[in-house]
């Protein structure tokens, strides 16, 4: 069942399809609708929503560029025309969380987005000082904020909300984004950068732990805390 509520941002430059998407999740959201990029991008940029719809085949540009355009998007969902595997990649590359290929009935297009947004209850995760918070789509270390590209953000929240175990590339592409590997490159390279980020934020304390073989954890372990531990460890054995 759809969450009541919600602020939902449709991009759309097809009337009738903007017009039946609107009328039927206005019955359970709050919408708002933009018939071109410009437009959507100003709506975005000015307001907070809960979640986008966007089209890629927009009158004044590739809807993709709104990714670009806005530094901090809610989670995003594409309903497009193009259902060829290098869109989807590009898409979720640029941090969408959904990829759905029209034609899409609202119903199943709600069903989609529903598995995106978490309700508030369950939205925001703390740990070691380390806050993510899946409704603003906001991380912060201690009250510092930390800034994430929108794939940076999905792989994150999936890695906290799994604390303590470990997911290969492929895996964290497949539950992020909930459709086969396309390009575990692409995974390994959004970590580096996520990693170096919640380095320089978080200085001791070591949010993302690799095994290989293993993967990707996150652990939010104390550094200083498993070195100690380390020693310890080591100066006993010659006691």
């Amino acid at each position: 069942m759809a969450v009541e509520y919600r602020k939902l941002l449709i991009i759309e430059d097809n009337i009738e399809e903007l017009n039946e998407l609107s009328t039927y999740f206005s019955m359970k959201n709050q919408v708002y609708t933009a018939t071109t990029l410009a437009e959507g991008i100003e709506l975005a940029k000015n307001n907070t929503y809960d979640g986008i719809i966007l089209d890629l085949i927009l009158s004044d540009g590739n809807g993709i560029n709104l990714f670009n355009a806005v530094d901090s998007l809610p989670p995003v969902v594409i309903l497009s025309d193009i259902g060829s595997e290098e869109s989807m990649i590009e898409g979720f590359t640029q941090g969408a969380l959904d990829y759905v290929v029209k034609p899409c009935s609202p119903k199943l297009l709600e069903m989609r987005l529903d598995l995106r947004l978490l309700p508030i209850q369950k939205a925001i995760i703390t740990v070691n000082g380390l806050t993510v918070n899946a409704v603003k789509r906001t991380c912060t270390f201690q009250d510092k904020t930390i800034s994430l590209t929108s794939s940076e953000f999905n792989i994150l929240l999936f890695l906290i909300t799994h604390a303590g175990q470990y997911f290969l590339p492929s895996e964290i592409y497949e539950n992020v984004w909930k459709m086969k590997s396309l390009n575990t490159t692409t995974i390994k390279r959004h970590i580096s950068t996520l990693r170096i980020k919640l380095t320089n934020a978080c200085g001791n304390v070591k949010m993302i732990h690799t095994e290989f073989g293993k993967g990707y954890c996150f652990t939010g372990e104390e550094q200083q805390r498993r070195k100690n531990l380390y020693h310890l460890l080591f100066l006993r054995s010659y006691l």
